[in-house]
C-alpha cells in the first residue's frame, strides 16, 4: 500500500493512497471467509456453501467490509508512516475501486497546527470536600421518604403542599384560548381531573396560590400574566384566565424512615445497613463531582495558556455545535427566546470564543498524549463503541462498528478516550485543595 501526504498549509494536506490488487484481494478473501462461517444459503447446510456463492449472495456487504478495512488500514498507516502528522479530521475521501482490482484513496486532512505545550503537570485546582456527613446521609434518606409521599383524599380546604384535582378552562379577553390563539393550544384549552401540585411554580406560576383556600365543589376564576417567553407566542404578556373547580384536595404524606420503607429495594437490610449504603453512593457521587471539577479547572487553566492559529473551517463547523448545544440549554432552562439571540452576530461570537478555547484544549490534551505516550487500547475502544451502540439502541455492535467506519467516526472515539486518560493523568499528578 502507498501513502503519500502533501503539505497545503498550516492546517490542512493532502493524503493519496493506493492498495493494489494484491492486497484488495487478500482483505476480501479474508471476509468471505468470515461469511462463509454463517451463511444460510438454500442448497447448503449452514456453514457449508462453496466460497463463489457466499461471495456473489453477500457481495455488497462483503465490498463495504472491504472498503471499511482499507480505509482504515490507509489511515491507521499514514499516522504510523508520519508521527509528527497530527491530524485532527481525515476528511470525506474521494475513493473507490479502480478496474484493475486496487483501489485509491484521496482525502484533504485537517491538521493540528503547532505550538508549545505550556506545564501540564502539578496543576493547581481547588475541589469539594468528599467527606459524608451524618447530615447529608439523613437528607438523602428523606428524600427517598418525600419521594414515595401518598397523596390522600381529606375534607378541607386547599392548603400549599398538597394536590388539587381540578377541572378547568382557560379563555382570553373572554374567548376561548383556542380560539383566541386562531388554533388549538393543547392544555391551554383546559382539563378535567388534573393534578395540580400546589407549589408556587407548578404548572403555572400564580395558580396553585389562586387555589389555596377552595375546597372541593368550590369554584374560582384565576387570571395570570404569561410571561415574556411564553412559548405560545400568541399568548406572550397576555392575561389568561383560568375558570377552575375543584374536584378533590389530597394531603401529603410522607412515610416513616424505616426498613419497610425500603424493604423491596432492599429486601433483608437494616436502617445501619441502609445507611451505609446510601453513605457509598453519597461518597461515589461526590468523587465524580471532584474529577468533573479537576478536569474543568485543569482545562480552564490550559485553555487560559494557549494562544495559537486555528483551521477556520473547523472552528466554524464547531462553533454552531456550541450555538445549537448553548441553545438548548437554554431551552431547558425556560429561555425560550434563546433560539432568535442565537442568530445575532454578538451571540454566535461569544460561543466563537468557548469553541477556540475548547479546540485548543482538545489539541493540548492529544500533543500530552503523544508525549506521555498515551493511547486507547483495542478493548478501551470496544468498551466505548459499546456504551455508544447501547445508547444509540444499537444492538448489533459489529453493524454499529460498520456505521462508525463508514461516517469516519472511529478515529473520534479513539481520541476521545485518549482524552479521558490524558486529563485523569492530570487530575492524578495535580495539587490539590480542599474547599473549607
Amino acid at each position: 500500500m502507498d501513502i503519500k501526504i502533501d503539505k497545503i498549509n498550516e492546517c490542512e494536506s493532502t493524503l493519496t493512497a493506493t492498495a493494489p490488487a494484491e492486497e484488495v484481494n487478500t482483505i476480501r478473501d479474508s471476509v468471505v471467509a468470515t461469511y462463509m462461517k454463517n451463511a444460510n444459503i438454500p442448497g447448503f447446510r449452514p456453514g457449508k456453501a462453496p466460497k463463489s456463492v457466499v461471495a456473489k449472495r453477500y457481495a455488497e456487504p462483503v465490498r463495504e467490509e472491504v472498503e471499511y478495512r482499507l480505509k482504515s488500514d490507509i489511515q491507521d498507516k499514514a499516522l504510523k508512516e508520519n508521527p509528527e502528522l497530527k491530524v485532527l479530521d481525515f476528511g470525506e475521501p474521494d475513493a473507490g475501486f479502480q478496474e484493475d482490482g486496487s483501489y485509491k484513496f484521496t482525502s484533504k486532512l485537517t491538521i493540528v497546527p503547532g505550538f508549545e505545550l505550556p506545564e501540564y503537570m502539578g496543576l493547581e485546582v481547588t475541589v469539594p470536600s468528599a467527606e459524608v456527613t451524618d447530615d447529608e446521609v439523613q437528607d438523602a434518606l428523606q428524600k427517598y421518604a418525600e419521594g414515595s409521599a401518598t397523596h390522600e383524599p381529606v375534607e378541607r380546604a386547599a392548603a400549599m403542599d398538597d394536590v388539587a384535582v381540578i377541572d378547568f378552562k382557560t379563555t382570553v379577553e373572554g374567548k376561548p384560548t383556542a380560539e383566541f390563539c386562531g388554533k388549538p393550544v393543547g392544555f391551554m384549552e383546559g382539563r378535567e381531573g388534573h393534578w395540580l401540585a400546589m407549589k408556587e411554580d407548578a404548572f403555572m406560576p400564580g395558580l396553585a396560590e389562586g387555589v389555596v383556600g377552595l375546597s372541593a365543589g368550590d369554584s374560582k376564576d384565576i387570571t395570570l400574566t404569561m410571561k415574556e417567553d411564553f412559548p405560545i407566542a400568541e399568548l406572550a404578556s397576555k392575561e389568561v384566565t383560568f375558570h377552575c373547580t375543584v374536584k378533590e384536595v389530597r394531603e401529603k404524606r410522607v412515610p416513616e424512615i424505616n426498613e419497610e420503607l425500603f424493604a423491596e429495594n432492599l429486601p433483608g437490610k437494616t436502617m445501619d445497613d441502609i445507611r451505609g449504603i446510601v453513605r457509598e453512593n453519597l461518597a461515589a457521587r461526590k468523587q465524580q463531582e471532584i474529577d468533573e471539577a479537576k478536569a474543568d479547572q485543569i482545562s480552564e487553566q490550559l485553555a487560559d495558556k494557549l494562544t495559537f492559529p486555528l483551521p477556520e473551517s473547523l472552528v466554524e463547523r464547531e462553533n454552531e455545535n456550541t450555538v445549537q448545544r448553548k441553545v438548548y440549554e437554554a431551552i431547558q432552562k425556560g429561555e425560550y427566546d434563546a433560539i432568535e439571540k442565537s442568530k445575532t452576530d454578538e451571540y454566535k461570537a461569544e460561543c466563537r470564543q468557548e469553541t477556540e478555547r475548547n479546540l485548543r484544549v482538545y489539541f493540548a490534551l492529544q500533543e500530552i498524549a503523544r508525549k506521555e505516550n498515551i493511547d486507547a487500547s483495542e478493548n478501551e475502544l470496544l468498551n466505548a463503541v459499546a456504551g455508544m451502540a447501547r445508547q444509540a439502541g444499537e444492538k448489533n455492535l459489529k453493524t454499529f462498528i460498520r456505521k462508525l467506519y463508514r461516517e469516519n467516526r472511529m478515529t473520534g472515539v479513539r481520541l476521545s478516550v485518549v482524552t479521558s486518560k490524558v486529563l485523569d493523568l492530570l487530575a492524578k499528578n495535580a495539587k490539590v485543595t480542599e474547599k473549607a
